[in-house]
């Protein structure tokens, strides 16, 4: 396959889930390259890979985040000749995890599933829950020090400050296409949220 290079409003379709023998098809997500590292996911998927008659002016935005390089190097990514997204401005606030007292970032153990034959053990960077900031770490203003758990508007409103790689994104795209939301299985770690089966595949991806 033709490696593709970042491209500032590039439009692109990402094939979501990890290739699978067992899997009978395919599922591709849209997408335009932001900037130097950001990604513009919109809320259309398909099967074929096909993209005809699509105005992404008139296209639902599924959420923007920042993305490392080895994402695009190693997902199967497909330049599409679509018009761009014109003057797309990111969201200015995102929400950063909280780090352990005194130890950094540090992790956290999590049990998921417990006492069932899918029960497994993950790591979760942070002692749990988040801050909203407005601008970037380091430079930035603190518009809600501690995000209460159950302040579902402002968790589901805003991205983590993580960058996202390949296949953990992968993986959370087809999330989204499978719960036709916007889902983020880290999202939910962070803020000790109820975590369905479904996430199994994204949490042997973190695992591994």
């Amino acid at each position: 396959m033709k490696r593709i290079r970042w491209k500032a409003n590039q439009v692109i379709s990402i094939e979501t889930r990890r290739r699978d023998e067992s899997r009978v098809e395919n599922v591709y997500a849209l997408a335009q390259m932001i900037g130097v590292a950001g990604l513009l996911v919109f809320n259309v998927f398909n099967t074929n890979n096909r993209w005809e008659n699509i105005e992404l002016k008139h296209a639902p935005i599924l959420f923007y985040t920042t993305v490392a390089r080895q994402f695009i190097s190693n997902s199967n990514v497909f330049v599409q000749d679509i018009n761009p997204l014109e003057s797309y401005l990111p969201p200015v606030r995102q929400i950063d995890i909280l780090e352990m007292d005194g130890a950094g970032a540090g992790y956290r153990k999590v049990v998921l599933w417990e006492g069932t034959a899918n029960e497994r053990e993950v790591l979760v960077m942070g002692a749990g829950g988040g801050r909203l900031i407005e601008g970037h770490i380091g430079n930035c203003k603190v518009i809600i020090p501690v995000i209460s758990e159950k302040d579902d508007n402002t968790i589901d409103k805003y991205e983590l400050t993580n960058v996202r790689i390949y296949a953990e994104l992968n993986e959370r795209l087809f999330l989204c296409y499978k719960f036709g939301k916007n889902v983020d299985p880290l999202k939910d770690l962070t803020f000790n949220r109820h975590i369905p089966i479904e996430y199994k595949e994204y949490m042997n991806i973190i695992m591994s």
